[in-house]
């Protein structure tokens, strides 16, 4: 009896000169045993179609060759229930690139070769299989974050590369030959060797099979009629707010977008209290000392109060957040006693913690200066930020809430996930000379006025994207929001509509936006 178990699946293989015949032989001839259809893709340079060659099965031969019609330019990752880089040396034809005319070649460039960003964007999608067999790993050490952590084999080659990109290398078990191995790590499959090709191919198979199961099994939830009716299960966005005041805007301003698309939105402060406003957010007459005129419309500030207001429809969606000091561990001190057993319960609730929170397809980071006194030197909110960083989830900040991620630093190297980057934050010419007072009295909390800024943003979002990486403060312009995947930033008050509508771009556009605003 035939086994049709991917019929109707398309698989994508992406392939170039120096392929090696029988990998691709297996790919096409086992896949269609299951009913699924393979597609080659490779770059077509704006041509109907490209001749490949190899000679890597007897060189004393003629060179096979192979045509190739699909334009991995034109494709998308999201039509595919998998995505093969071949073996050998395709990955690293499929990495070339160019430097723009004038611009002198810098290293992140690479990440701009079509291929790359094809593959990037397929990781970013837990939905769609990857398949990296022997060298392909190649074309995925231009992104790090997508490797930092994910568990792998590759061929010796490359190793020293893709650890270096933060994967875990999982060598062959004692009697199995080095090239026989397949490493499965959710919905990345890895093997050493174009040798071990069919066992990719049905390792490949059964995860395909796996995430079907699970979207069956699991409960549907229906967007609401003002969201894209495409979608059966919405996007779950998680928003962290300070307890010390968040701006009322730059909250009212994201959800609203996100509300609007079907998007559910989850709550979360760091001890789990009910997060309140700014008392200078919900007053349209108050003026803002830098800007001198007022920052907050009339309209804005009513609906800040409703969301201020416990009694209220809007302000209940902020009654019991999620806890950050419950969902994630504190790290012990090194000169703790039984420190490496106290690492190692650390990490273990660490990894507990990233399962539970993977339903999240996005983080926001709500600005104001609360996040100052109990978000910017947060552990816990720079490990939250850290599972979404290196799982390649978008991340979204606003105003001193960008300062968050400037300090989330692996404890290794120290070295903040903004190096690099392009971001942009609270600018020196609007910062304020006398505090704008975190919050109305309420419950335990009192006003109180911290007076000027602790620190200028700029100076820091500088330093931390230093050497490659660059802050954009567009000082004298009305908005100022960054994309530069995973991080979509904006500067202030007047951006936080914009942030969200761009989060929403980078989650759902079409293709998705990676890069905007610099």
């Amino acid at each position: 009896m035939s086994d049709t178990s991917l019929a109707g699946k398309k698989i994508a293989v992406l392939v170039e000169s120096e392929y090696i015949p029988e990998e691709i032989r297996v790919y096409q001839e086992r896949f269609a045993s299951y009913g699924a259809t393979v597609e080659l893709l490779s770059r077509l340079w704006n041509q109907p179609q490209q001749q490949f060659f190899s000679d890597q099965e007897d060189p004393d031969k003629t060179p096979e060759t192979l045509v190739v019609t699909g334009d991995i330019e034109k494709a998308r990752p999201q039509d595919y229930a998998a995505v093969i880089m071949a073996a050998n040396y395709t990955s690293v034809r499929l990495r070339w690139f160019t430097a723009p005319d004038g611009q002198a070649i810098r290293p992140d460039m690479v990440r701009d070769a079509p291929a790359v960003g094809f593959f990037a964007r397929a990781m970013r999608n837990p939905d769609i299989v990857k398949g990296a067999p022997c060298h392909a790993l190649w074309l995925l050490t231009p992104c790090p974050e997508l490797l930092a952590g994910r568990r792998v084999t590759c061929n010796p080659v490359v190793l020293a590369d893709v650890v270096n990109a933060g994967a875990v290398y999982v060598p062959a078990p004692a009697g199995t030959p080095w090239d026989e191995q397949v490493v499965v790590d959710g919905d990345l499959v890895t093997n050493p060797s174009y040798r071990s090709s069919a066992l990719l191919v049905d390792a490949i198979r059964e995860a395909i099979l796996l995430r079907g199961a699970r979207r069956e099994t699991a409960a549907p939830r229906v967007a609401p009629a003002s969201g894209p009716a495409s979608k059966a299960a919405p996007r779950r966005i998680l928003c962290v707010l300070s307890e010390w005041g968040y701006w009322g805007e730059e909250l009212i301003g994201p959800v609203e977008v996100f509300d609007a698309a079907g998007y559910q939105v989850d709550f979360c402060t760091p001890t789990g209290r009910r997060p309140n406003a700014i008392a200078v957010s919900q007053d349209p007459a108050y003026i803002d000392p830098p800007l001198g005129r007022p920052v907050t419309s009339p309209d804005m500030a009513a609906k800040v109060r409703l969301w201020d207001d416990p009694s209220t429809e809007e302000g209940r969606r902020l009654e019991n957040p999620l806890n950050l000091s419950a969902l994630l561990p504190e790290r012990p001190y090194f000169a703790a006693p039984c420190f490496v057993r106290g690492l190692e319960a650390y990490n273990r609730e660490l990894a507990r913690a990233s399962r539970a929170l993977a339903v999240y397809d996005a983080l926001l980071l709500v600005g104001g200066s609360g996040p100052v006194v109990d978000m910017v030197n947060n552990q816990r909110v720079h490990d939250l930020v850290l599972l979404f960083y290196r799982s390649g989830r978008a991340i979204g900040a606003e105003c001193y809430g960008v300062a968050c991620l400037a300090f989330a630093r692996d404890i290794q190297d120290r070295v903040s996930i903004l190096r690099g980057k392009r971001v942009t934050g609270h600018c020196l010419e609007y910062d304020y000379k006398d505090g704008t007072g975190f919050m109305k009295a309420r419950g335990q909390f009192l006003d109180f006025n911290m007076g000027p800024p602790p620190y200028p943003l700029e100076y820091i979002l500088r330093d931390a994207t230093a050497p490659d990486g660059a802050y954009v403060g567009n000082f004298g312009h009305e908005t100022s929001v960054i994309v530069d995947y995973p991080f979509v930033t904006g500067r202030s008050t007047p951006d936080s509509r914009l942030t969200g509508e761009k989060l929403i771009e980078v989650l759902d556009g079409d293709p998705p936006l990676r890069r905007w605003g610099w």
